[in-house]
């Protein structure tokens, strides 16, 4: 049975707001299998907030973290647009996202969540200063943020988003 036209603008806004939210789901779920993962803490952290809004902290630290759409706000969609911002709320989410340089933690020897790349990375370098062999925490390639902004992974992430939230909305499915 097909709908009327008149409904056809708000078919429109609430297919665009379960296309965004599920295109959040994807991109954090990306973000996980691209970044680091020694706790399980980072992963935990990702938020898929209103822009301006704060992030939570981490939500686990109990191996990699899984969204699903529980983890987005279900915001209404207004004429002047709901937009989402993915963010991380781990104190320290700048250091595993390279953005500045990073503290050795020892992490009491504990096995990560994630396998670990080779390489020692002292004391103050990035993670893409990776020397020799030696101690090294670090559980994702060194350019991980970077190559999944800009090397594929975020559109991809983005378009499978896209496509599950619009085919799942009303007048927009099979």
């Amino acid at each position: 049975m097909a709908r009327d036209i008149k409904f056809l603008v708000k078919d429109l806004q609430d297919a665009t707001v379960k296309a965004a939210r599920q295109a959040s789901v994807e991109i954090m779920n990306g973000l996980v299998a691209a970044g680091p993962g020694y706790t399980g803490e980072f992963s935990s952290a990702w938020y898929a907030v209103e822009k301006g809004q704060s992030p939570g902290g981490p939500r686990s630290s109990d191996g990699l973290y899984r969204y699903d759409l529980r983890n987005v706000p279900s915001t209404r969609f207004k004429s002047s647009g709901t937009w989402y911002e993915i963010v991380n709320g781990s104190s320290y989410a700048a250091e595993a996202m390279d953005l500045v340089p990073y503290t050795y933690e020892d992490f009491d020897k504990q096995q990560p969540v994630k396998p670990q790349t080779t390489g020692y990375r002292r004391p103050g370098a990035t993670r893409g200063d990776l020397r020799g062999r030696g101690p090294n925490t670090s559980t994702a390639d060194a350019d991980w943020w970077p190559a999944y902004n800009v090397g594929g992974g975020l559109s991809k992430d983005l378009a499978t988003g896209v496509r599950r939230g619009f085919g799942s909305a009303r007048g927009f499915g099979k």
